[in-house]
């Protein structure tokens, strides 16, 4: 009760998921982890090394539920620790993905809600950092469930211009070209680096810009790329179109390579190995 996790929500944190037993794009995660531990000061955490190998011994720990599981989610957390004292908290967990949520959202897409709600500011923590202080990223997907129960709200920057969900990353597809948020306008989704390296193999043009509630909306594509599903689509906005989206042509391209090229892109070893 009195770490300073659970006291002030101070936590650094890091969500990943396996694909095939492998962890998907381990070193990446465990760099944005370490960037995080720094900006936070939580000193005296594990190696990266050691933390793989930790991560290692949780699955095995775990394998007949894994085994039952197929892919699983992996939630690794560090806080300053107990209040007064001078060693931080380190802690990982496995979770569950709702594999039928994320197929729906891949096959048919999944209804957003832009909101009302500002993401924070950088002076007051920077975007770049991944931490458990999410009341906002809650508070947009209320009002989104509010409209439809499926639906993942969307925040907005103090220009009213949109940013990300509380699980994704988000990009648009406009004359010939997918357009995603400014770097600092949203958390840096390790996801949405792998959708930009497919884009680039695919030759298709990427570009960063400030995007408008207006244009969102009246975008040809909309694409969501997050850790548990991987790469979808929004199929309405607000619920106000006369007719939801269908899978659109660059969102079936980067999903087929994402599927069918995955293997390059999974870093670490076999977890039942």
């Amino acid at each position: 009760m009195d770490d300073l996790g659970f006291r002030q929500g101070v936590t650094a944190v890091e969500r990943l998921r396996t694909y095939q037993k492998r962890v998907f794009m381990l070193d990446s995660h465990l760099q944005r982890f370490k960037s995080t531990t720094s900006v936070l000061r939580l000193d005296g955490l594990p190696s990266e090394s050691a933390i793989t190998e930790r991560l290692l011994e949780l699955i095995q720990r775990n394998q007949s539920w894994v085994d039952e599981e197929g892919d699983v989610g992996i939630t690794i957390f560090a806080t300053p620790g107990v209040l007064g004292g001078s060693t931080p908290t380190f802690a990982m967990h496995l979770n569950r993905l709702d594999h039928n949520r994320i197929d729906g959202h891949c096959r048919s897409g999944q209804p957003l809600v832009v909101t009302d709600v500002v993401q924070q500011h950088d002076s007051t923590w920077p975007r770049s950092i991944k931490v458990r202080s999410r009341i906002h990223y809650y508070l947009a997907d209320q009002t989104a469930r509010s409209v439809d129960p499926d639906a993942s709200g969307v925040l907005v920057d103090a220009d009213q211009t949109v940013t990300e969900t509380s699980i994704a990353n988000l990009a648009i597809f406009e004359s010939g070209a997918i357009v995603s948020p400014l770097d600092h306008q949203v958390l840096g989704g390790v996801t949405q680096k792998v959708a930009e390296q497919i884009a680039r193999e695919l030759s298709i043009p990427w570009k960063k810009d400030r995007i408008s509630v207006e244009r969102f909306r009246a975008a040809e594509e909309i694409l969501c790329m997050g850790t548990d599903g991987g790469i979808w689509f929004g199929e309405v906005v607000d619920c106000v179109a006369e007719r939801p989206r269908m899978p659109g042509k660059v969102f079936k391209r980067l999903r087929k390579h994402f599927d069918e090229n995955q293997s390059y892109r999974l870093s670490g070893r076999r977890l039942n190995e």
